[in-house]
């Protein structure tokens, strides 16, 4: 297991300028997803699979670098939920998902954002779980199929079952860190 540096270390590392540039795209994502326009559905599109990519290439660059922080531990997941947030609200905008989709989907982020602050209030730590990296990737393939929507049966097919599993594994894993909650509430750094 790597080591996480502390406040005083260089904060500003390459990896934390990927997670950053995730943070940038989100408005990006927003002024692209304004209109109905296939062009910019595209650009919009790719602008998600760039910051699925730098979601990626943070943590392997942290982790090879040795370059692990805590401020790198609080902004990787937050880039994640403003840069999902921003385009499925986006998508609900246009009508093109039912508004409660991203109602779940935001819902259960600000629950386990207030959940991981108190923990690390109270000297817990709640570290991500496959539940959570899997659910992540499910709301990236969602976003993708839907800006890109065609309106052909299969593919509209498919698109409706990457919504649905993104939502399944939204609430599921939300589900698991509640379940292991006094684990995570009971157990400080060392524990």
């Amino acid at each position: 297991m790597s080591k996480i540096t502390s406040a005083e270390d260089d904060n500003w590392n390459l990896p934390n300028a990927l997670t950053m540039a995730r943070i940038v795209i989100a408005p990006l994502i927003v002024i692209l997803l304004m209109d109905e326009d296939r062009r910019r559905d595209r650009l919009a599109a790719a602008a998600v699979a760039v910051a699925a990519l730098t979601d990626f290439l943070d943590g392997f660059v942290a982790r090879k670098q040795g370059k692990e922080t805590r401020l790198g531990q609080f902004l990787d997941p937050l880039a994640d939920k403003i840069c999902i947030s921003t385009a499925f609200l986006m998508l609900a905008k246009r009508r093109r998902l039912p508004a409660w989709v991203p109602g779940v989907i935001i819902g259960r982020e600000v629950a386990i954002t207030l959940f991981r602050v108190y923990a690390g209030a109270r000297g817990g730590s709640v570290p991500a779980s496959i539940w959570g990296k899997l659910k992540t990737n499910s709301q990236l393939l969602a976003l993708l199929l839907v800006i890109l929507e065609k309106d052909t049966s299969p593919r509209r097919a498919m698109q409706k079952a990457a919504v649905a599993l993104a939502v399944f594994l939204t609430l599921y894993s939300g589900l698991d860190y509640m379940l292991k909650a006094r684990r995570y509430l009971g157990e400080g750094e060392g524990g």
